[in-house]
């Protein structure tokens, strides 16, 4: 009976399902929330290593790209357009090379009436250092010896001046563009025989202005390209209700530099 129970195909396939059995039984198992995890984290690495070798390309991109090309547009004030070549311009700013125009002239001319006619004890001295600066040397020496043979400075330390300059029109002449005509204010507040006084009067004149040719633009004509020459057809207009300016002052003012 044991023979007929116990065949040989019989035992033969206890053994393979046992065999498979074991197989299955020492396979790992995996939950399936840790293998959507890992799945999770080695996206993100890939993610992470794509962005930094796109960072170094970039870097390196950067490094080795020409460098941009600025334009700078002064107006009258001073204020400043600053593009990149690498963007596309829409404004009618162009690119091209450096011309000085009408706003750099009114620019160099009221600083120049600022550092002339506006006085403060304090900062004189870099005042007047600035003012031959901006001027033609020949032209910048011509006046600092009017300058001292009038006595002009020492006279302003004495008698303590403080002046402000108002500009009131500062244009490019229409039969002449390097003259720029100038219209402004000055009001003089300074002590005489222990008393105060203030004096206030409109000036009109001309600067004569020529190119810096030897330094283009430079931080002695503050960065305009011009260069003040000469000054031309001065008039001094007192203002009615304030006391007269002093001859010193409109002897000054009205020889040309």
């Amino acid at each position: 009976m044991n023979a007929y129970l116990n065949s040989p195909k019989e035992t033969e396939t206890c053994d393979v399902s046992a065999s498979v059995e074991e197989v299955v039984a020492l396979q790992p198992y995996r939950d399936v929330n840790d293998v959507r995890l890992l799945l999770k984290m080695a996206s993100s690495q890939i993610l992470i290593v794509m962005l930094l070798l796109a960072s170094i390309a970039d870097n390196v991109w950067m490094y080795y790209r020409r460098p941009d090309r600025i334009v700078v547009d002064r107006t009258s004030s001073g204020d400043y357009v600053i593009l990149s070549n690498d963007r596309r311009i829409t404004s009618p700013i162009s690119f091209g090379q450096d011309q000085p125009g009408d706003g750099d002239k009114r620019a160099l001319a009221n600083r120049w009436c600022e550092a002339r006619y506006s006085v403060d004890p304090l900062t004189r001295p870099k005042d007047i250092e600035a003012l031959f600066k901006m001027m033609e040397p020949k032209a910048a020496k011509g006046l600092s010896d009017l300058m001292k043979q009038n006595g002009e400075l020492e006279r302003e330390r004495d008698e303590n001046w403080q002046a402000i300059w108002k500009p009131q029109s500062v244009t490019v002449d229409r039969d002449d563009p390097y003259r720029v005509d100038v219209i402004g204010v000055q009001e003089i507040t300074r002590r005489t025989g222990g008393a105060t006084q203030t004096q206030s009067r409109q000036l009109i004149f001309k600067l004569k202005l020529i190119t810096d040719k030897e330094k283009g633009r430079d931080e002695r004509n503050q960065n305009t390209g011009f260069l003040v020459f000469d000054l031309l057809d001065y008039k001094e207009m007192p203002i009615p209700g304030v006391s007269s300016g002093s001859a010193l002052l409109s002897q000054t003012a009205a020889t040309n530099p």
